[in-house]
């Protein structure tokens, strides 16, 4: 929990912050809102440091807390900040420098202090003097400062390395298993919110297919195909072969709509948060066409008056032909500029004709989007340092220095 002492700290500081430093001050209701997160959820808040890396002013020290990151948005299980640009702005703002040469109480403050958060990774990274080639010094330190009184390291390493790619592929991984409490090469233990939030999350969209009427199921289209043709011919909503008992979507394709623009059916939409973590479960059997599936999620734009996509998950479907193959895969919806707001489900088969079902398709969120989701920082992509509302602050500026020219 953030304390009372803090968090007025915190927000004088915000005070403070003037337009140029609106992200600064983002960051800062991050912080504040951790503190009613942490009551609801078990996970610890981890925030990932940009490396010391002088040789080339800081350069390479960045890529490895982007990539840190990047890691650990993947494998889930900890509260990460919204982006490394937050971090980043936060310690350009406040002088704070994480390095090696700092002490456990310095790190303590900088961590549990000004960024309520109970674990921090941070080192430096040196090109070798007088080594011949990409040969580095390479210091990286991982400790859980939960406990107030003493500082858990959790991994650390001084080491030189013999090539570049070690870094990554050797001692950050070892980081990161040791982060996890899992041993190096073991998969990532399951989580544990996440299963139990899969066993008791209410599916998303109707994907029994069992219900319905004038022959469309309930919860879906009732279109199908690139011409959006009634359903009844490439798409039909009929009894699975063998069992009549059970209702099912079959696509048939011929071998000209297989090898040109393949099939397609759309689910109704559902609502999706950014940033939280969902999981696509279905069952589907074929006799030859390729399956996939897209997850794509949308946003609303005013200007536009209409949904928008901006983001999709890709399901590649493998498994034998002529027999009931279940596919499962986890995604989560984000974009550096919108908010994807609603999700649909698209069914898409191609390349060879024949038959394909589909049935009890599911979607459930499984892990809640943090804090940093919710306050973001929009951006028009994810390499850029400049925030939407820098941008229109300076398109503004300049409309306004040529108005007053023509004046």
């Amino acid at each position: 929990m953030v304390s009372k002492d803090c968090k007025l700290k915190i927000l004088k500081r915000a005070v403070s912050c003037g337009l140029i430093q609106f992200s600064i001050s983002i960051f800062l209701l991050l912080i504040l809102s951790l503190s009613s997160v942490h009551a609801a959820d078990a996970r610890k808040v981890v925030i990932p440091f940009d490396f010391v890396s002088k040789f080339d002013d800081g350069r390479y020290g960045r890529m490895l807390g982007d990539m840190i990151w990047t890691k650990l948005s993947r494998t889930g299980g900890f509260i990460i900040p919204e982006s490394m640009h937050e971090v980043r702005g936060y310690c350009g703002a406040y002088k704070l420098t994480p390095s090696p040469e700092l002490d456990m109480a310095a790190m303590r403050k900088i961590v549990r202090e000004d960024f309520d958060a109970q674990i921090g990774v941070w080192g430096s990274i040196e090109r070798a003097p007088g080594a011949e080639g990409d040969v580095y010094d390479l210091t990286i330190k991982c400790v859980d400062f939960s406990d107030r009184q003493r500082a858990k390291v959790i991994y650390e390493t001084k080491v030189r390395t013999k090539t570049v790619s070690e870094v990554p592929h050797v001692y950050v991984k070892r980081m990161l298993d040791a982060l996890h409490g899992r041993k190096p090469g073991q998969p990532p233990a399951p989580d544990m919110i996440a299963e139990e939030n899969w066993k008791k999350e209410l599916n998303l969209v109707v994907g029994d297919f069992q219900r319905g009427a004038d022959g469309v199921p309930k919860g879906w289209d009732n279109t199908a195909g690139q011409q959006r043709k009634p359903l009844g011919g490439e798409v039909r909503w009929t009894t699975e072969n063998g069992n009549s008992t059970n209702r099912v979507i079959r696509f048939v394709l011929d071998k000209q709509v297989a090898e040109t623009t393949g099939v397609m059916y759309y689910s109704d939409y559902f609502p999706v948060e950014e940033g939280a973590k969902y999981r696509f479960q279905c069952r589907w059997r074929t006799d030859g066409p390729a399956v996939k599936v897209f997850v794509k999620c949308y946003d609303y734009l005013p200007e536009e008056g209409r949904r928008r996509e901006v983001y999709r998950s890709q399901q590649n479907f493998k498994g034998p032909k002529n027999s009931w193959n279940t596919h499962t895969e986890d995604f989560t919806p984000k974009h550096t500029k919108y908010s994807p707001r609603w999700g649909r489900v698209m069914l898409y088969a191609y390349l060879t004709p024949g038959t394909i079902e589909f049935d009890d398709v599911i979607v459930k969120r499984i892990v809640p989007a943090s804090p940093g989701e919710r306050l973001k920082v929009r951006r028009h992509s994810s390499q850029s340092k400049i925030t939407v509302e820098e941008m229109e602050a300076n398109e503004r500026r300049g409309r306004d220095g040529k108005d007053d020219k023509q004046k």
